[in-house]
């Protein structure tokens, strides 16, 4: 019997349009959004696994990233931004995915501000860990922009969802003087968990 899932429709994406949804369909088109990531991932990942197979090699059997692996993502030379780092508070004792989650956010935001952050030369990432969440802020000193010149691509939307999905918040948008700042706030275990 064939099945079909999710990931055989993730080649027939609905086009992102930056605008409201129609009244009754927000839930649906973010459900549907969140579904084709998913399967857009799983695939990504079967690929890779189907790869490794073919060569006989030994698929990574690594334990995913957390919030203790971000200090890794600090970066002081080369032609880029520098990348601070700052891990403060009681991190230990997150739920997995609450780790993984704040580490991918975190990669995310750095990878966007290296992208898009016009003459930026620092960007700074704090995690904080506090008695039942955790918060995790990125900065990036570039040139202020207003809202209207940062789009809100797939990135910031597929953020946005990873924060919501694990019960948190994601906010991003420019900062108060310069550059662009993203603030999530993530319970300390996952109601997704």
């Amino acid at each position: 019997m064939h099945q079909a899932g999710p990931s055989g429709h993730a080649g027939s994406s609905m086009p992102y349009v930056e605008r409201a949804p129609a009244p009754g369909r927000g839930h649906q088109a973010r459900t549907h959004e969140v579904i084709e990531e998913a399967a857009s991932r799983t695939l990504d990942e079967m690929r890779t696994m189907v790869v490794v197979l073919r060569a006989g090699e030994e698929a990574d059997r690594s334990p995913s990233p957390g919030v203790g692996d971000i200090a890794r993502l600090a970066r002081r030379t080369g032609d880029r931004p520098r990348v601070d780092v700052e891990l403060s508070g009681d991190l230990v004792d997150l739920s997995p995915t609450v780790g993984v989650a704040v580490y991918r956010l975190a990669q995310e935001s750095i990878t966007n501000a290296v992208r898009h952050a016009r003459h930026a030369t620092r960007i700074e990432v704090r995690v904080a860990g506090e008695v039942d969440c955790v918060r995790l802020t990125v900065r990036d000193d570039g040139d202020a922009r207003s809202p209207g010149q940062r789009s809100w691509g797939y990135g910031l939307v597929g953020m946005t969802e990873r924060a919501t999905l694990l019960g948190g918040t994601l906010e991003a948008g420019p900062g108060p003087d310069s550059g662009w700042t993203v603030n999530a706030v993530l319970p300390r275990t996952s109601s997704a968990t």
